[in-house]
């Protein structure tokens, strides 16, 4: 990573899931405003942004006041991809000031160097088959970073494509059952990355535990997140 980059933060929210009842609708305006606040250098969303297209006025405002460059790529929920009965598609095709990334990417000129942001559409993976080679969004650039809602698309990424890979839709299980050195998570529950960060030969990934809920309105040794990540040089 070049010195210029070393101190770089990134504020990385995920899973709003507005149009349903839910207390992630207050967790992820305490999320925006904290963003504000903190003043990253980047703000990136995850995917899952509405369960419902009614949720679409209160998402558009609260993407108005997040720092900006701000970008979001959209998740299984927004296009109804979901076993969720409160599932609806959305189709939103654009989400200013924020940019809304399908399938493409943005060059930025940040710190005086070249970052290359890319974000999937949520078709990347449909019953377990890849739609997209990731590595196709790929481009040269000081440091590279892809924007996905499903963690598991680390496995199909080729070493040297990107630095940093940003995912959400794991909820940390969002009802679990705590024992000694761990939980159970039942949302997801033979998952391999659920919250945190993973690095592997490829890149590092950051896994959000989202900040909003899907078929019952509550949390459970899940806390909803909000992640300010600072990037530093090895």
């Amino acid at each position: 990573m070049p010195p210029e980059l070393d101190g770089f933060r990134i504020m990385h929210l995920s899973d709003f899931h507005f149009g349903v009842p839910s207390p992630g609708i207050g967790a992820a305006w305490q999320a925006a405003v904290w963003a504000r606040e903190r003043k990253p250098d980047l703000v990136a969303i995850s995917g899952d942004l509405l369960t419902h297209p009614r949720g679409e006025p209160m998402l558009r405002q609260l993407v108005r006041i997040l720092p900006g460059p701000a970008f979001a790529v959209l998740g299984n929920h927004d296009i109804a991809l979901s076993r969720d009965p409160q599932a609806r598609r959305s189709d939103l095709s654009e989400l200013e000031p924020a940019t809304l990334l399908r399938d493409d990417g943005r060059l930025l000129e940040l710190r005086g160097r070249h970052v290359w942001i890319a974000g999937a559409d949520p078709r990347l993976i449909v019953r377990g088959r890849p739609r997209l080679d990731p590595n196709t969004l790929a481009r040269d650039a000081d440091f590279s970073i892809l924007l996905c809602h499903y963690p598991r698309v680390l496995d199909a990424l080729e070493p040297g494509r990107f630095d940093l890979v940003l995912t959400g839709h794991m909820h940390d299980g969002q009802i679990a059952l705590p024992f000694p050195g761990g939980k159970v998570r039942f949302a997801h529950p033979s998952a391999r990355y659920n919250a945190g960060v993973y690095r592997s030969e490829a890149a590092t990934m950051h896994v959000s535990a989202g900040l909003g809920t899907t078929f019952v309105p509550f949390r459970f040794a899940a806390r909803p997140e909000a992640t300010e990540l600072t990037l530093r040089r090895s």
